[in-house]
């Protein structure tokens, strides 16, 4: 019979919590795995600014068999930056999901929340992960309280050849940013982020210096929309597969009979493919979405050059992720594509009420290549 213990992995684990990614995809019509290579850590380094990871050990087998990560970074709460923490990545493998290893993991967790970095924590749940969502939102004894805050969408715009753009609107100047812009990006974002809850108060370091909250983000990644050189918008396209990838594990019937017959087709017309299982899906993911006054010609006018340059060469999707709440949103929804929804929670124990209860309207905000 296998004896537990909890306690904080490190780096000398990084090869059991990346084999624990790759063994536990996200079930559905489409089974996709997230995965960490080559250093589940070093792929860690976007979530937050500080970072721990709660490793539910089998003494017996001497590996560990399930996990799950906070982390905590200053966001932006009424205007204000403030510590939140974020919950993610939880993973137990199938022949472990028995008994009690779930609470005594969060009683682990419950522990680590004295140190009182933060009082409030974001998280996610694939809307179509019933599970997940019935046995942490139930309010078990010992769990924190999951409280819904809303729909994230997830758009994945094709990259393909041949789509008409519209004309942009005269006087909206694109461009990619360059390192010495780095202020000015900052500045804009100091201005807009506010306007949004839990956007992440980002810092000059965090900017095309490889290993902070937006690592691997470069220069051409990164369009600014200017108004008489006055930046008026940012976009980026985050290429993340050098840390963090996206990879296939099977097709549910009937997509597992039909994806040759649905591959024939986009290929005659120049759609992306179903990739064959334990491929890649080779997406960018969207970053920094922000226009002065929630313009949504600036929006756009970003959104449809970086289809224009990226189109044709290696990547499929460009996805870009929005709150419900976000104005923004209804503009994204005009752009052909598919759509994924994650229910979005605010999760906290007693001493986090007060916070919660004091978030005003501001539409919620989530960097889709942190999640």
């Amino acid at each position: 019979m296998a004896k537990y213990r909890f306690d904080l992995a490190n780096a000398t684990d990084d090869g059991d919590l990346r084999a624990i990614l790759a063994a536990t995809p996200m079930p559905g019509m489409v089974s996709v795995g997230f995965h960490r290579e080559p250093s589940y850590f070093g792929a860690a380094v976007v979530e937050g600014r500080f970072r721990q990871v709660v490793a539910a050990r089998d003494e017996t087998a001497n590996r560990i068999v399930g996990f799950g990560s906070r982390s905590v970074c200053a966001r932006y709460v009424n205007g204000r930056p403030t510590p939140i923490g974020y919950l993610s990545t939880l993973r137990l493998l199938p022949e472990h999901r028995r008994g009690r290893l779930l609470g005594r993991g969060y009683a682990l967790l419950r522990k680590l929340h004295e140190d009182r970095r933060t009082s409030l924590y974001l998280t996610t749940i694939v809307q179509d992960n019933h599970t997940a969502i019935e046995v942490l939102t139930t309010g078990r004894a010992g769990l924190p309280i999951y409280h819904p805050a809303g729909r994230y969408y997830t758009a994945a715009i094709p990259l393909t050849h041949g789509r008409r753009l519209r004309s942009g609107r005269a006087g909206i100047e694109i461009r990619s940013a360059q390192i010495g812009d780095v202020p000015a990006i900052l500045d804009f974002l100091h201005t807009v982020g506010p306007r949004r809850q839990f956007f992440p108060c980002y810092e000059p370091e965090d900017f095309f210096t490889g290993d902070r909250l937006l690592r691997g983000l470069r220069p051409e990644d990164l369009l600014l929309a200017l108004s008489s050189n006055r930046l008026i918008g940012t976009l980026a396209a985050w290429d993340q597969l050098a840390f963090r990838q996206m990879v296939v594990h099977g097709y549910g019937k009937p997509l597992r009979w039909l994806r040759p017959l649905y591959n024939g087709w986009a290929g005659l017309r120049g759609r992306p493919r179903l990739p064959r299982p334990g491929s890649l899906v080779r997406c960018l993911a969207g970053a920094l979405p922000m226009a002065c006054d929630d313009d949504p010609e600036v929006f756009r006018a970003l959104l449809d050059t970086f289809i224009r340059e990226r189109s044709g060469q290696t990547w499929d999707h460009l996805l870009i992720g929005m709150h419900e709440s976000d104005p923004l949103l209804p503009s994204l929804q005009e752009y052909p594509s598919r759509c994924y929804k994650t229910q979005v929670y605010l999760a906290c124990w007693e001493d986090g009420e007060d916070l919660r209860g004091s978030l005003d309207g501001r539409p919620l905000y989530l960097e889709l290549g942190s999640l």
